[in-house]
Formats: C-alpha cells, sequence, structure tokens
C-alpha cells in the first residue's frame, strides 16, 4: 500500500491532533506519544482504501473509541488492524478476527454483539457484510472508559471521524447510540456526533431497556437530512458492550433489515 492512500494520510492526521494534545498537556506523552493505544481502524488499510477511492460505500461501523486499558495492549490483536494479516480469510475485520481479552477469535462480548446485529439486519449473509464493512472508532486512542476521553480529544476526533465519513460517503451508517440517563444521547455518543452535523430525521424509535432500573436504551433510525451525507440512512445501536445479551434489541434491528 502506498503511503498516499487514504487511509494512511487520515492515520496522519490524527496523529498530527494527538500529539499536539500531548504538547498542550490534554494527554500524557508516555501512553500516547506512540502508536501502542493509537488504533484508528478495525478493517484493513487495503479495504478502507479502495472504498474511498469508490467515492460511495454501502456501510460504515462507528464505535466510540478502541476498549481496554491504557498501556496493556493484549498481545494477541494483530498490530492495530492496519494491513491484512497473512493465512486470513479476506477482509480481515477486527470484530471477527481478532483475540480480546483471552477469548476466542471474535467471542468476546462486543465481538459477539456486532456480529449478532449484522444477523439481525442482514440474516445468513452477516458474516461477509461485517467483513465488507469499513469499520472505525470517533475516537483512535484507547482509553479506560468513554467518560474517560478528555473532552478536547472528544472535540477534535468528531472533526476527524466527520472527515473520514465524508470521503467514504457511506449509504449507511451503523453506530453506538450511548445514552445519558434520561434517555438523551450522551456527549461521547456515536450517533449524537452524527446529529449535529447532519440533522437526522429519526423515522424509528425502539425502546430496549432490559429493566426498571437500567439505563435507557433504544434503537434508532433515520436519515440526515443536510450537508454531505445527505439521505444517508443512520441506525443507532446501544452500546454493544453493555447490551450484547440484549434480545431486545436484536429484534428491534429485524424492523430495519433491507427489504
Amino acid at each position: 500500500m502506498t503511503e498516499t492512500g487514504f487511509a494512511v494520510k487520515m492515520e496522519r492526521k490524527a496523529r498530527e491532533f494527538i500529539d499536539q494534545l500531548i504538547e498542550d498537556g490534554v494527554l500524557a506523552e508516555e501512553l500516547y506519544g506512540d502508536n501502542r493505544n493509537f488504533k484508528p481502524w478495525y478493517s484493513p488499510r487495503d479495504l478502507i482504501d479502495q472504498t474511498a477511492k469508490n467515492g460511495r460505500v454501502e456501510r460504515v461501523l462507528i464505535g466510540v473509541n478502541p476498549g481496554g486499558c491504557p498501556g496493556e495492549r493484549d498481545p494477541t490483536t494483530k498490530e492495530r488492524c492496519w494491513e491484512r494479516p497473512m493465512n486470513d480469510v479476506s477482509p480481515f475485520n477486527a470484530y471477527i478476527a481478532e483475540r480480546w481479552k483471552g477469548a476466542k477469535r471474535g467471542e468476546a462480548s462486543l465481538q459477539s454483539a456486532v456480529l449478532e446485529v449484522f444477523k439481525a439486519l442482514y440474516g445468513t449473509k452477516c458474516e461477509s457484510k461485517l467483513r465488507n464493512t469499513i469499520c472505525f472508532n470517533v475516537c483512535p486512542v484507547r482509553t479506560h472508559d468513554a467518560s474517560c476521553i478528555p473532552p478536547q480529544l472528544w472535540t477534535k476526533s468528531v472533526q476527524w471521524c466527520l472527515e473520514v465519513l465524508e470521503c467514504l460517503n457511506p449509504k449507511r451508517i451503523i453506530c453506538f447510540a450511548v445514552f445519558d440517563k434520561n434517555g438523551k444521547p450522551a456527549h461521547r455518543s456515536p450517533w449524537r456526533a452524527i446529529n449535529c452535523e447532519y440533522q437526522i430525521e429519526r423515522n424509528f424509535c425502539s425502546d430496549v431497556k432490559r429493566w426498571r432500573n437500567d439505563f435507557a436504551a433504544f434503537v434508532l433510525a433515520g436519515y440526515a437530512r443536510t450537508g454531505a451525507l445527505s439521505d444517508c440512512e443512520v441506525i443507532g445501536v446501544p452500546h454493544l458492550s453493555y447490551h450484547h445479551r440484549n434480545k431486545k434489541m436484536y429484534d428491534a434491528l429485524r424492523n430495519l433489515a433491507p427489504q
């Protein structure tokens, strides 16, 4: 892959704002001064570059940021998933092929939940659809959890994420919709970031909260109505790390399966 590809270009842009935040004292240099906790893609560069050249991609999947503890990178995880590994089904996808937190390949709770989301939306073609979906996060650096993402980092990451989206120009966005205790999209929610920029006109909302005292959770869907992604379909799912066993969520998603 040439050093002028879109994926590398966006990696450099991300590193630039991360380095600036290190210089400003927002991020710790010992954690973020190298690539140890930097994971921009969950799909390989060649797939990202190919779809960027085509000018329109069918789907993207957007999470919040890489999970895990900074400085404790799992040695079984493929190196940032930037290049397709040898001896693996192509296209490589981190949600299917990586080993997370000691689980078997693709069997960590979040990985299983992502595949189940695609099964609800695409049936028996779910694995093929997921492998051919560009997967990334709003924020490309690892933190203990979303609440640990500094506001300045989230703002810069949203700008970066929107630039990636506008180049890929997806027909459908599947993203995490993280909610606060009042049932509103939380500040660090991919759904909220996309809605603020492109004004999603919702036409589907299903309450999938599991029990009375649980946090609010919804499956949302609609179409972007303004800006560069006008008429792009957006589907929001509750954060799958917490809802991987949520049958109500998967049932709601089946209503959004292509006819």
